[in-house]
């Protein structure tokens, strides 16, 4: 499950580095929720690399989830739905009662 995090913030800088060919842009986004948000990004890949590996099965169903989750998310705002988008915001809320 903790490995999730790193394989999210490899994608999204993948997914930014992909969209976004202007370098200076990049930097603009570097502020705030994205910057701490592709932190993770920065990580060794000699380190990561055989611990993906080693934990494959278990990645595996993790990131299945994950790409549910986006699915769902990507559903509604394409839908327009925001009632839907608001209770997907709301159950994900839920962690603060666990992580503060």
């Amino acid at each position: 499950m903790s490995h999730i995090s790193h394989v999210t913030s490899f994608a999204l800088a993948l997914t930014v580095l992909d969209k976004e060919k202007d370098e200076r842009h990049i930097f603009d986004l570097a502020s705030g929720g994205f910057s701490s948000t592709v932190r993770l990004a920065k990580s060794n890949a000699d380190m990561w690399v055989p611990i993906l590996a080693q934990n494959r099965d278990n990645v595996l169903q993790v990131i299945d989830t994950y790409i549910e989750k986006m699915k769902s998310f990507r559903d509604a705002i394409d839908d327009m739905d925001e009632g839907r988008i608001r209770g997907l915001i709301e159950d994900a809320n839920k962690i603060k009662r666990i992580i503060r």
